[in-house]
């Protein structure tokens, strides 16, 4: 039997599913209700993991719009679940399994109406395929959904989502000169740098990133503006690492070999040698007594 999670507010939701109850009427019976603080407290998250576990369909439902108890906590619901809607739909799955719905305490039909449509469309679109069914709860929010997201991911549209609070990566400017202060800054470890084949790159790991902005700040600390936080590709949170940029490498003048970027030499105003080439320039000037020692 397929089920459906109703994720509703303590003030105005629920209290209509409680009274709805108490006055004897009767909503799907595969309709499950979680009580939550005030729907501004609900993470997308919550749906997709909902629909990995084994839900068919999720929905939010808050106070009216202008009455919220906590201010806009149902605005940002709102824009929350416009999010998991993209993305569903970015992932082959139909944005339609999940939805928004507000009401006041008074008003239990409008509970029975949105439990009695979600219904309908779980039985209008059939149970949703699953790769596999997560058990467990991963730490960290952005972890949960990735795992969530590839056990129902039927087909991945490569495209750039919303912009939300907590759904923010790092996205290089071109003048990023890969100096790595960014990497070294970020206690999450989101941020690895990789020399090979000609190239300094730059991986980003969405899952990891919590958008805190330590990495910008560290930037524009050097000097540098080459760095902000924006919205995610969804290959980008569905990746374990993606590109974040790819700076070509400077060959030294001497051995060849490839050892740092045009911008770092050009900032430190160094030349076109490498530290191990100049360390042997120096001890052989040593040696024939060109240096005082």
């Amino acid at each position: 039997m397929s089920y459906i999670i109703g994720f509703c507010c303590n003030e105005c939701a629920y209290a209509a599913a409680d009274l709805a109850g108490s006055t004897h009427r009767k909503h799907p019976a595969n309709v499950l209700v979680v009580r939550i603080p005030c729907s501004g407290t609900f993470d997308p998250s919550w749906l997709v993991y909902a629909l990995a576990r084994g839900a068919d369909a999720a929905f939010v439902a808050g106070c009216r719009k202008g009455e919220c108890h906590y201010v806009d906590g149902n605005l940002k619901a709102e824009k929350r679940v416009d999010f998991v809607k993209e993305l569903l739909e970015a992932v082959g799955v139909e944005p339609e399994r999940v939805e928004m719905f507000f009401m006041a305490s008074s008003e239990p039909h409008k509970f029975l109406a949105a439990a009695e449509e979600m219904a309908r469309r779980v039985e209008r679109l059939g149970p949703l395929p699953r790769d596999r069914r997560l058990e467990r709860i991963r730490m960290g929010k952005k972890r949960n959904l990735v795992e969530a997201l590839r056990a129902i991911t039927k087909k991945v549209e490569d495209v750039t989502l919303p912009a939300i609070p907590g759904f923010k990566v790092p996205v290089f400017d071109e003048s990023c000169i890969g100096c790595g202060a960014c990497a070294e800054a970020c206690e999450q470890g989101a941020l690895r740098i990789t020399d090979s084949n000609g190239f300094r790159t730059i991986l980003v790991s969405a899952a990891r990133c919590n958008a805190c902005g330590d990495c910008v700040k560290i930037c524009e600390e050097n000097g540098e503006r080459a760095l902000k936080l924006g919205g995610l590709r969804v290959t980008q949170l569905l990746a374990e690492w993606s590109e974040g940029i790819r700076i070509p490498l400077v060959r030294c003048e001497v051995c060849g070999s490839y050892f740092a970027t045009e911008g770092e030499l050009r900032k430190a105003g160094s030349p076109r040698v490498c530290l191990s080439c100049r360390e042997i320039s120096a001890a052989r000037a040593i040696s024939f007594g060109r240096v005082r020692a």
